[in-house]
């Protein structure tokens, strides 16, 4: 059955969730989770059991998350292969086909949905087939991780090598962060509010960290920009800056052109602010 997001929010605000999911042969459970993955504002728990006066005002709904159409089916689901339909993989295209299909999973339905069983099955192997490929689903959940940390790193990476000057490579590095923080972060966050993935991963990510702030650090002290502690100051306040404009835009909790600007703005504005005291200083 097709249908459009805006048929699906007039109707889940005009009758409870359990009326309407029923209607379409679901649980209420299950409707929930569609209208999350469809970003589709939900009316809070307690809503039909107020007054009509008592009742929170309906929210616009926003625009239909980034890849996803307007447009769309419920109750379609990719279907096992059967063997005769199967291809023969190297090792590491079944591990990417693995992590694709966990991707896929979390994003439609939530991390908790991706178990082996379910990748397996959307797959189209066997269990002992991806366990071939990873021990358990806390390896498949850090694999895929990773792999989203490192894809963003590299399109930063490739961006800021095309700069010129320092001013020129932090706009670029914080456009470039944006951009992929609107493309993966949905899922990074995530996975990152995955208590074991976010435990596992909390001391590489300190290390990366500190790693990109390495080079940062040493051309602003050793230009004679600022002493270490204020440049570690300094640094650190521009990339809460970023990181926090990242969230927001990972989430969709605003228009990305907005946030961009705005982001932006204080960066840039903190870098042009450095080089003038040095100038000063000069």
């Amino acid at each position: 059955m097709e249908l459009t997001r805006t048929e699906l929010f007039e109707s889940i605000w005009a009758e409870p969730m359990g009326a309407v999911a029923a209607r379409y042969g679901l649980t209420g459970n299950g409707l929930a989770k569609i209208c999350d993955r469809l970003d589709i504002p939900r009316p809070p728990r307690s809503h039909w059991t107020r007054t009509a006066a008592a009742r929170d005002p309906r929210p616009e709904l926003p625009p239909a998350p980034i890849g996803l159409s307007e447009t769309f089916a419920l109750g379609r689901r990719q279907t096992r292969q059967s063997p005769g339909t199967r291809t023969r993989m190297s090792a590491e295209e079944r591990r990417e086909h693995l992590m694709d299909t966990a991707a896929r999973i979390a994003l439609e339905e939530g991390v908790s949905a991706v178990t082996i069983r379910e990748v397996a099955r959307i797959a189209g192997i066997s269990e002992t087939q991806v366990h071939n490929c990873f021990g358990g689903r806390t390896e498949l959940l850090l694999a895929l991780a990773r792999r989203e940390i490192a894809g963003q790193e590299s399109q930063r990476r490739r961006r800021i090598a095309r700069g010129t000057n320092h001013q020129t490579r932090v706009m670029l590095s914080t456009i470039g962060y944006l951009h992929e923080a609107a493309r993966r972060g949905p899922l990074l966050q995530m996975l990152f509010r995955t208590p074991e993935v976010r435990d596992a991963l909390k001391p590489e990510r300190i290390a990366q960290s500190d790693a990109a702030r390495a080079p940062i650090l040493q051309q602003l002290v050793g230009e004679g920009k600022m002493d270490l502690q204020s440049a570690r100051a300094s640094t650190a306040a521009l990339t809460s800056v970023a990181l926090k404009a990242g969230g927001i835009v990972a989430g969709r909790r605003a228009p990305f052109a907005m946030v961009e600007e705005i982001c932006l703005t204080v960066v840039m504005a903190g870098t042009f602010s450095g080089d003038a005291l040095t100038a000063g200083a000069d």
